[in-house]
């Protein structure tokens, strides 16, 4: 399942190409280790083909992006759905084993960075530098492949401590992301390719100054606004209308440097606004025209406040680092506007770079000095247990989930479990992230669909935390490598020239889905197997081992080629399969009375003048993908034990039938 029509991307060029690094557990003396490595490239423009059992269409997935809202397992920007920290979901694991949650994949090369993810309809996106610029980047959430990389800025040398002031995690809102650069310019790209639509210059449009340690802002999506915070002397608060860009109004309010805080929708007395950190008070924003209606300023400070204001019915729970202090504010409707009660400010020792507060219930946990742990009783302001000593080494990060607070520090890169409940600190589960790079703050774990996602810089890591995991066997974990430079093995076997175009990822089929395609297919002895795009062979081989058949595979990749050769002889019955190196499309299927394809729609489209030309009788079948407009004989559904996952099969015999206005998948 090749297209050839692949190329390296120029470096200058906003996307470009990717490659991952997979290990197949069933080499055995493949090399000396018994593993050996693929190194698989992917060009990106708009719909590459992709090899991976877990997809279902990525162009229909792109469509629900567009026209669906935020689901509820989602985590769609900084500090999750409502800006509170809080991940709504429940059936997680309530304990952790010794060597933690099962470890699904893990991704190298996302690119240098501390910046949280987020996730929405099936992507991750985050942000991060590679040669020559920084880069946002769309992940698969079931697979960890890149979906897309634009770039958005140019590689900015921040400083080791004072970048963790703010992670520009980036908001998605339906078909649009919004992301800032710490050099202060706003983009907004599409989801479903990257592609930019618009953006702004906080600099230039705003009258900001520049930063000395970067920009921070977490763009708010609110109804058809976006608001920011550039804090520059033409605007402190300013909302965009988030399709176009264009200004709606500004707010001229005390503001000269960068706050790095989050802005979050308040309600009260119905009067709505936005709360947000100025670089010298708290403010209230009305939403409707950015009217300053309040300020406070005894929790602000003057160096940088990272904390979110805590949004509480008509109160405001905020905190700061550099001032060390929590203060609880009521609001009221007044005939000024709104009218600000301080209930009480009481002295803390929060760390100033880490956004670490968390309220469940009447309760706020938190840490304060060196990753040391506290809970307060938030209408009081009074301490409930804590500060203990620390959990872990270094800075700490904080994140709630069904009961559970997920902790994570900076140092030693520990993972720990903890109940959320005023009795006692209480743990439930620890482990060290594999490999764990150092580093003076600690990026904020994400938890979305069952799943929790730490970066580690350059990588990310994704762990099954789904109730019932842990009754299953403990999966091999997949390992992909993500780079932006195409391979001298690739270029080689090209002829030393560059590729253009999509180019497919291979990741296996699961076994007992190739075993329910070929029984679909009804294969007999007599029979000739294509298989086109065939990976590590397993199609063709499992067609030759279990029925006797001949079977042909066609692969482009020259390390794939070899190793499906290799698997073949390794099973005795290589006499039976053929492999041949060469792109898909040029593929001559005379002799070929079964086809097994796993090919996006689009490429299957191509593909449809090769196979019109099968012998009548000819039975085709399809993972997970129909050919457009073509009717098919049979569709089943076969749910995997090997991923747990469903999949569907389609069966096609020839000659092919057009179908009647049948909906495409593209």
């Amino acid at each position: 399942m090749e297209d050839l029509h692949v190329q390296a991307a120029d470096p200058a060029e906003s996307r470009w190409s990717i490659s991952r690094k997979q290990k197949d557990n069933e080499l055995g003396a493949f090399d000396r280790t018994g593993r050996e490595a693929l190194l698989i490239e992917l060009r990106v423009y708009h719909c590459g083909a992709f090899r991976n059992p877990f997809l279902s269409c990525l162009t229909i997935v792109f469509a629900l992006i567009g026209a669906s809202n935020v689901r509820s397992d989602d985590w769609p920007q900084w500090r999750g759905p409502k800006r509170d920290n809080i991940s709504r979901e429940t059936g997680l694991l309530k304990e952790w084993p010794d060597d933690g949650p099962p470890l699904v994949w893990r991704v190298g090369g996302v690119g240098e960075g501390i910046a949280s993810v987020s996730v929405a309809a099936g992507h991750i996106y985050t942000v991060g530098y590679h040669e020559g610029g920084e880069f946002v980047s769309a992940l698969e959430l079931q697979s960890g492949e890149r979906v897309w990389a634009t770039r958005i800025g140019p590689v900015v040398r921040e400083s080791s401590l004072m970048r963790w002031l703010v992670q520009r995690s980036p908001t998605i809102d339906g078909d649009r992301l919004y992301a800032i650069t710490a050099g202060g310019v706003l983009s907004c790209l599409r989801v479903s390719d990257g592609q930019e639509l618009w953006k702004k210059d906080y600099i230039k449009d705003f009258g900001a100054a520049r930063q000395g340690w970067g920009f921070g802002d977490y763009p708010l999506v609110d109804g058809e606004r976006l608001i920011c915070t550039p804090v520059g002397r033409d605007a402190s608060v300013v909302a965009l209308d988030k399709r176009s860009g264009k200004v709606i109004w500004k707010t001229d309010a005390d503001g000269s440097r960068s706050t790095y805080a989050a802005t979050v929708v308040a309600d009260v007395d119905g009067v709505r606004q936005y709360v947000t950190f100025l670089n010298r008070s708290l403010v209230g924003v009305r939403a409707s025209d950015g009217q300053l209606l309040w300020s406070y300023d005894k929790v602000a400070n003057s160096t940088a406040n990272s904390y979110t204001p805590i949004v509480l019915s008509d109160s405001i729970l905020s905190a700061s680092g550099y001032g060390r202090r929590l203060a609880l504010l009521k609001l009221a409707r007044s005939d000024n506007g709104v009218k600000v009660h301080e209930r009480y400010l009481a002295r803390f020792g929060f760390d100033p770079f880490q956004d670490s507060t968390v309220v469940v219930g009447d309760f706020l946990y938190s840490y304060v000095g060196p990753g040391r742990p506290i809970c307060i009783e938030w209408k009081t302001g009074k301490t409930v247990w804590g500060p203990l000593p620390a959990t872990g080494r270094g800075k700490a990060a904080i994140t709630y989930a069904d009961g559970r607070l997920y902790l994570r520090h900076s140092l030693d890169g520990r993972m720990t479990l903890a109940e959320a409940t005023p009795k006692a600190y209480a743990e439930k589960g620890t482990f060290l992230i594999p490999d764990h790079e150092r580093s003076r703050g600690s990026t904020f774990p994400v938890i979305a669909g069952g799943h929790l996602y730490l970066r580690d810089n350059n990588r990310l890591f994704c762990y099954d935390i789904r109730a019932g995991t842990l009754d299953k066997p403990r999966p091999e974990p997949r390992t992909i490598v993500l780079s932006d430079r195409e391979t001298k093995a690739q270029r080689d076997a090209n002829g030393g020239r560059s590729r253009t175009g999509p180019r497919s990822v291979f990741v296996p089929t699961p076994q007992d889905v190739v075993e329910k395609m070929l029984e679909l297919a009804r294969i007999q002895k007599r029979d000739v197997v294509y298989d086109l795009g065939s990976g590590d062979g397993r199609i063709v081989i499992t067609a030759a081992k279990k029925y006797g058949c001949s079977a042909v595979g066609y692969e482009l990749d020259p390390e794939l080629v070899d190793l499906s050769r290799f698997k073949a002889m390794k099973s005795g019955f290589g006499y039976r399969v053929r492999i041949v190196r060469r792109d898909l499309f040029t593929a001559d299927l005379q002799r070929a009375n079964v086809v097994a394809l796993y090919l996006l729609p689009k490429q299957l489209q191509k593909l449809v003048p090769q196979l019109e030309k099968l012998k009548p009788g000819s039975r085709i079948v399809s993972h997970q993908f129909p050919i457009p407009d073509i009717e098919s004989d049979k569709v089943i559904e076969v749910e995997s034990k090997e991923d747990g996952t469903k999949h569907k099969v389609y069966l096609w015999t020839t000659p092919l039938k057009k179908a009647e206005g049948q909906q495409r998948d593209e």
